[in-house]
Formats: structure tokens, sequence, C-alpha cells
């Protein structure tokens, strides 16, 4: 892959990282971009050196960040519907 993707990917690695301890919402957000990234990337480039694992590491990035979002709205959602019976008891 060319130097130019290479630097892309590192910076949107950094941003997401950033963001994550700044927002967590957001850095979801950059983590399943960069899995994304590293996906069409890997599709284009197929063939290449690095490309499969360019491919597989995207699936698993986006796999993770789309479960854990999943799971975290999940708990959300069960924390709020809790909250909402303990003040309808009081």
């Amino acid at each position: 892959m060319n130097k130019f993707i290479v630097i892309s990917l590192i910076f949107t690695l950094l941003v997401a990282v950033v963001l994550s301890i700044a927002s967590t919402y957001y850095g979801s957000w950059a983590f399943y971009v960069l899995g994304m990234m590293l996906v069409i990337f890997g599709f284009i480039y197929k063939g290449k050196k690095d490309a499969a694992g360019c491919f597989w590491l995207g699936l698993l990035i986006m796999l993770v960040t789309f479960v854990g979002a999943n799971v975290s709205g999940k708990i959300y959602s069960e924390t709020v519907k809790i909250l909402q019976e303990n003040n309808n008891q009081k």
C-alpha cells in the first residue's frame, strides 16, 4: 500500500484513540470508521502485500465496535427502565 494510505490510517487511529479518551461515543464511531477504511483498502488492494491482514483487521475492529455499541445501548436502556420503575414506585 502506498504511504498516503498508511499515514491516513495511522492518523485515523490516533484520532480514534484521542476521541475515545475525550468522548467514548465519538471514539467508537472513529474506530468504526477506521475499520471501514481498513476493509475498503484491503479489498481495493487485494493480492498485494498486507492487504488480507488489513481486510481482516478492519472486519475485527468493525465487529468489536458494533457489538460493543449494541451491548452498551442495551445496558443503558435497561438501566433507564429500572430507574423509571423505581421513580414510579415512590
